[in-house]
């Protein structure tokens, strides 16, 4: 059974006045300066994904502790090299929270955003039948 209860989502994003060696040096800040920080909030499957404009990461936490969400975007925004700005996205998985935290050089914002359990009225419902799903015989 999974022990891990609340995972935790980044992207960090280069501004374009950032020359390519600066990206390359922001990119390695932040990857150098962001694991041990992590891994001292407890996060376990660490997972750093360079995309050229971009940073993603992925982990785990055993519980859903905000205070230490919190902890994590206080220091990322006070290491943010200028010209990189960053989301973290914190979901509990039995999603009772769900919360957004804005970071930039300096500065840092949260939210927590609800996860109704039944979707708004508003919404367009699509409509299946079970003619419509492909079984495993199809596949093939």
């Amino acid at each position: 059974m999974d022990k891990n209860h609340s995972e935790l989502f980044g992207h960090f994003t280069y501004d374009d006045s950032l020359t390519y060696e600066a990206l390359l040096a922001a990119e390695e800040l932040l990857i150098d300066e962001i694991e041990p920080l992590l891994q001292r909030g407890g996060a376990e499957h660490l997972d750093f994904t360079p995309l050229g404009d971009a940073l993603m990461l992925e982990c785990v936490f055993e519980e859903h502790r905000l205070y230490v969400y919190r902890k994590i975007a206080m220091e990322i925004a006070a290491m943010l090299p200028d010209g990189v700005n960053g989301r973290l996205l914190c979901l509990h998985k039995d999603f009772s929270s769900l919360h957004v935290f804005w970071l930039r050089p300096g500065a840092w914002v949260e939210e927590e955003r609800p996860l109704p359990e039944t979707p708004s009225e508003t919404l367009k419902v699509h409509h299946v039948s079970p003619k419509d799903t492909v079984s495993s015989s199809d596949e093939e």
